[in-house]
């Protein structure tokens, strides 16, 4: 089973100690019974793979030789903001102190839908990273990203 298309939001709490949920509009598209990891991938937020996307986005750095160390760091730096995501018996899981930390966490949090992954932001951050955007302006960003390659 693969990992179904996500896009949107949902908000959502750290509880006391650090817990959160999948929201449920998100949920249903991960593979039942595949690992999920949590992953450092981009400033401001932590990102939720589970393991099939994980791996394609892992194995994309390919064979790298050890002796082209600069590739080499960098495909070791991205294994090493990879964890494994534990859920409890009512589908919580802690994010870890690290992540939070990286992600700026408070308690509360928004999950964007990202395609084949998830985002967990600080509501408050994700809101100060968007402001001003707008569609018109998302798509003269693509279109000029595009016309760079």
């Amino acid at each position: 089973m693969e990992m179904q298309f996500v896009s949107g939001k949902a908000y959502h709490q750290l509880d006391a100690k650090n817990r959160t949920r999948i929201p449920s509009k998100f949920r249903s598209a991960f593979p039942k019974g595949e690992k999920l990891f949590f992953v450092k991938y981009t400033t401001g937020c932590i990102a939720i793979m589970c393991d099939s996307v994980m791996q394609q986005k892992l194995l994309s750095f390919g064979d790298v030789d050890p002796a082209d160390e600069d590739t080499y760091d960098a495909k070791r730096y991205m294994y090493t903001v990879v964890d494994d995501l534990v859920e409890d018996g009512q589908g919580r899981f802690m994010i870890p102190r690290e992540y939070r930390e990286f992600a700026g966490l408070t308690k509360d949090l928004v999950s964007v839908g990202m395609g084949d992954y998830i985002e967990i932001w600080d509501e408050e951050s994700l809101e100060t990273k968007l402001k001003g955007m707008s569609v018109a302006t998302a798509n003269r960003i693509k279109k000029e990203h595009r016309e760079r390659q």
